[in-house]
């Protein structure tokens, strides 16, 4: 049984709501049109991953069972729990977002993909060894708690991509040209944006701050669906898994921004650069080994960062919106790259 229309929350509200304060009732009627609009993209994306789905399970509902706890469940509650460790120890939030995010991914390599063999040889194995090397590295900066320079955020971001997506993929790279054009494309669009939109303190930032956070969230599925879609399901596991680490994360801190902590759905200085570093090299990673992904695919599902960059430096705040919706309309706006990222891997799907 599908979710009622949303037209018909306009009846709705006028039988049940008006004898609520008026701020009560817009947050049930909104978040009412809110579940209907994640109900339709629900039944989007299972009707694009169906064949991918059918193949993998075969009809094995205890797969199904195991799938949904270490692509969705475990990722989730990790994400909720960097997101409190945060807020109980808000002195050294920049460091423990820089250290844990990349290890909560870390753990979700190991629960899909098992222990890497040492040295490792393929590019999954080489993967969470890099994010293990990255959470140092953007951890014990982020003890500083210094706002970063355009210049060096721009760099850092462009070395760590660089440096990642040589170190994985090298050798196609140097052999795949069309690969390599996709991978170039997504490393110039995520420098430029990522660079910028961590650089500047949450003071000087006139842009809705939620901005950056719900564009990777928006990342993640797009990377995630054009993985399924381009015959790399593993890799699809992954990204699924960080969008859903991400969007634990964002839920907790959603509950305190609504509590009156206007920037707690910010990210910026090194632990901005930590969380965007680990979603965009899964992206490269995507591009670089998905065998059947749709290059228009792959470049989309990047521009989200770019519409995150121009809302945060753009002065995009949404101050017309009631202040709850703010975060939701940045989400909205962030996503619709990903959507037509989504709806390209679909339409090209080959089977």
């Amino acid at each position: 049984m599908g979710l009622p229309s949303i037209g018909e929350y306009g009846f709705i509200r006028s039988l049940f709501l008006n004898s609520l304060p008026p701020f009560v009732s817009d947050l049930i009627t909104n978040l009412c049109c809110l579940a209907q609009i994640v109900h339709l993209l629900n039944k989007m994306a299972l009707i694009a991953c169906r064949p991918i789905i059918l193949i993998r399970l075969r009809g094995n509902t205890t797969m199904m069972k195991q799938l949904l706890l270490t692509t969705v469940g475990v990722p989730f509650f990790l994400g909720m729990a960097v997101a409190l460790a945060s807020m109980v120890f808000p002195a050294r939030r920049g460091f423990i977002i820089a250290l844990l995010i990349p290890l909560a991914a870390v753990v979700i390599h190991l629960m899909l993909e098992g222990m890497p063999v040492l040295p490792p040889v393929s590019a999954k194995q080489k993967l969470p060894i890099i994010l293990l090397f990255g959470a140092g590295i953007f951890a014990i900066p982020a003890l500083v708690r210094r706002p970063l320079p355009v210049a060096v955020s721009t760099m850092l971001v462009g070395v760590a991509l660089a440096l990642s997506g040589w170190l994985l993929g090298k050798n196609v790279l140097v052999a795949n040209s069309t690969k390599s054009i996709v991978v170039l494309a997504v490393f110039v669009v995520t420098t430029a944006a990522i660079g910028p939109a961590i650089a500047k303190p949450a003071g000087a930032r006139r842009g809705e701050p939620s901005a950056l956070a719900t564009a990777l969230l928006s990342v993640s599925i797009a990377a995630a669906l054009s993985a399924a879609l381009g015959a790399f399901v593993g890799m699809a596991q992954i990204d699924g898994a960080l969008a859903a680490l991400t969007g634990g994360w964002l839920l907790v801190n959603y509950v305190s921004y609504f509590r009156g902590d206007d920037h707690a759905l910010a990210l910026r200085g090194f632990e901005g650069l930590a969380f965007a570093a680990v979603i965009s090299v899964h992206l490269i990673m995507t591009a670089l080994f998905a065998p059947k992904a749709a290059p228009a695919a792959i470049i989309f599902a990047v521009l989200p960062l770019v519409v995150a960059a121009f809302i945060l430096l753009g002065g995009i705040a949404f101050h017309r919106l009631p202040r709850f919706l703010r975060p939701i309309a940045a989400g909205i706006a962030t996503a619709v790259p990903a959507t037509i990222a989504i709806t390209i891997a679909a339409v090209l799907f080959q089977g």
